[in-house]
């Protein structure tokens, strides 16, 4: 066989996306590709690009099925066809980066491996959600780590012997047809190796295969699973291994899958099915099912375990009931944290509420920087009055709104002026700086505490009380503050905790409540990148921070980074490990326009700073040159 990678490409009905698949490929360097294309019978215009394609350039060639076969029929079709040493499949609708062929072969080849894995980036066609990066696998990095992952079957963040391949066939007519595959390479394969300098972009759409409701299709992955039982024996040696399989590919769909549908009569029929299928699995003796539990809250575990609990016992009518009412509960009273239709009488009630309260041992001033949130500013407000810690003080700032804000200022406190005192800025020109703003809101604080509550986010009713509690017994705290969880432009959680994108290290840091000495907090975590997500989940010690607010207004996008570690140098830090802060993403945030290769200039500057300023080991010298290298690659920043 030649070496090189035979590209396998499964085409059917992605006019929309083929050609930005195929553009991708054909910019990898260094790497001899041929790529392979099977039209499905289209019915777009799919086989026109594919024949296109193929009539420029002379390393694609297409077949054609002769009726629709599925994806398992067209790889297999197309690995007969192969003639390179490694085989890679990419989905005609997904893309992958720049340098992918050239990390993945390399790394492979540097391990003498059959296997090499990398992450997945998840990538919402219709802008519902987050973009995701997803791991491939553990810290770990040992077989069973890429075996217990929600991607253990994806073929196409893979490159894979051909040899391998062609001994464990995709299955075909079935869905699910990359399981018996993939995952008996991945459990009998010599070696598996893992790299994060790259990674495959995995599409979501509305209305792919993936994302069909239910059908007894889906049911075919006891299918795909019992042909798997006959490639990897289920046996004590193999136990490990099946438990993640069974806890990954049934436990998982059961969960998560499952009530997606909203039919009720046509959801219990597909449990029917599911249950008499996956008896033979004894799913509830699953160690990582209990393990998953044990990491849920009250409320979901209570509800895991009924569902599982009557599923098993063949109470289908009982488990459909429960996961309608979770449904509905959870749409009832978790449609938004805080509601959206607040109006002046609520304010007025939890303004005289404050008012009635104990003072508090710390004085806490609450700056409201407001540009154009007109729209949100009740709820923000609301956020702030209904705390259980008294507010000594607000200090509403408008950058210039072009919209009604400052009409809702006036009123806002002509209405709650004598209940709570308030001061509103108004500025004749619009700054330009976030900064700019925070250094007026600590000019004009006269509290012990200055809580920079940005207009479009919100918070929990105990938020002042979880942040302010260290300080009690610790008087040197400068910094104190909550884990942050994603909310979109109508208020609904898109992501419940930042800690993921701040622990990059994956050290465990922020997975419990700490007061840590800022020089070991710097040193060792926040070196790297900003462990503070947003301004609006923390309360810093006031005090004059002209000279910081002046060195972080020399930054478009990563000021606040600096200006935290900054504040830091002067004492203690605290953190609370539950999301009790909101920030909301949407098209007006600030950092959705920032250009990337200036964001990425800024983070390099504050990586000398600190350099400078700390005693970096060897070690995190080379962290910091690769999480450069990782956000060049990402944000697809050419070198210098």
């Amino acid at each position: 066989m030649k070496n090189g990678v035979s590209v396998i490409i499964p085409c059917y009905n992605t006019e929309k996306y083929l050609s930005k698949c195929l553009d991708m490929i054909l910019k990898q360097d260094g790497i001899n590709l041929e790529i392979i294309l099977i039209d499905d019978c289209s019915n777009d215009g799919t086989l026109e690009i594919i024949k296109d394609y193929a009539s420029k350039y002379n390393n694609i060639k297409f077949l054609e099925n002769k009726s629709n076969m599925g994806a398992g029929y067209s790889r297999n079709r197309a690995l007969k066809e192969a003639t390179y040493e490694y085989i890679s499949f990419i989905d005609s609708d997904d893309y992958i980066e720049n340098d992918f062929y050239k990390e993945m072969i390399g790394t492979l080849k540097k391990g003498k491996a059959d296997v090499v894995v990398c992450d997945i980036f998840v990538r919402y066609d219709d802008q519902s959600n987050i973009d995701v990066r997803s791991e491939a696998c553990s810290n770990s990095k040992d077989r069973f780590s890429f075996i217990n992952n929600g991607l253990a079957a994806s073929p196409c963040n893979k490159i894979f012997k051909k040899e391998l391949l062609l001994k464990y066939p995709f299955a075909e007519g079935i869905m699910n047809e990359d399981i018996p595959t993939v995952i008996a390479v991945l459990i009998n394969a010599n070696k598996v190796v893992y790299t994060k300098d790259t990674y495959y972009n995995y599409i979501q759409r509305k209305h792919s295969v993936q994302n069909s409701f239910l059908s007894d299709k889906k049911l075919d992955i006891f299918k795909a699973l019992d042909l798997l039982e006959k490639r990897v024996a289920r046996n004590n040696k193999n136990k490990k291994y099946w438990n993640a399989i069974i806890y990954n590919q049934i436990i998982m769909f059961l969960i998560y899958v499952i009530p997606k549908e909203e039919d009720f009569f046509k959801r219990q029929k597909f449990i029917k099915k599911f249950v008499k299928l996956s008896k033979k699995y004894s799913i509830r003796k699953n160690n990582l099912w209990w393990n998953f539990l044990e990491s849920q809250g009250k409320k979901h575990n209570f509800y895991y375990r009924a569902l599982l609990k009557t599923m098993c016992n063949n109470f289908v009518f009982t488990s459909n009931l429960i996961i309608e009412f979770y449904k509905k509960y959870n749409s009832y009273f978790k449609k938004s944290v805080i509601k959206d239709d607040i109006d002046m009488k609520e304010i007025v009630y939890y303004a005289k509420k404050q008012s009635k309260m104990k003072h508090s041992k710390f004085k806490i001033s609450v700056v409201i920087p407001n540009y154009n949130y007109e729209k949100f500013l009740l709820q923000r407000l609301y956020s702030i009055l209904y705390q259980k810690v008294q507010i000594a003080e607000i200090i509403i700032l408008d950058d210039c709104s072009k919209d009604n804000s400052r009409k809702l200022i006036d009123e806002i406190e002509q209405t709650i002026s004598k209940l709570i005192p308030i001061t509103k800025v108004y500025n004749e020109k619009n700054s330009g700086s976030a900064f700019k703003q925070w250094e007026k809101g600590f000019s004009l604080a006269t509290g012990d505490y200055v809580w920079i509550a940005e207009a479009d986010d919100y918070c929990e009713q105990n938020f002042l009380k979880k942040v302010t509690k260290p300080l009690k017994k610790n008087n040197d705290i400068v910094i104190s503050y909550a884990d942050t969880a994603f909310i979109n432009q109508d208020g609904l959680i898109i992501m419940k905790t930042i800690k993921p994108e701040i622990d990059i290290l994956k050290t465990g840091h922020w997975d419990s409540n700490f007061v840590n000495d800022s020089k070991d907090e710097i040193s060792k975590y926040a070196y790297l990148n900003c462990t503070i997500a947003n301004v609006s989940s923390i309360i810093i010690k006031n005090d004059d921070y002209n000279e910081y607010f002046k060195k972080s207004r020399e930054f478009k996008q990563a000021g606040d980074w600096l200006f935290y570690l900054n504040v830091m140098k002067n004492g203690k830090i605290a953190f609370y490990n539950k999301p009790l802060n909101y920030y909301r993403l949407h098209g007006n945030n600030v950092t959705s326009t920032t250009k990337k290769q200036l964001y990425f200039d800024e983070i390099v500057k504050i990586h000398d700073y600190i350099s400078a300023e700390y005693s970096l080991t060897t070690e995190q010298k080379k962290s910091i040159k690769a999480r450069q290298r990782f956000l060049k690659k990402v944000w697809g920043l050419n070198e210098k």
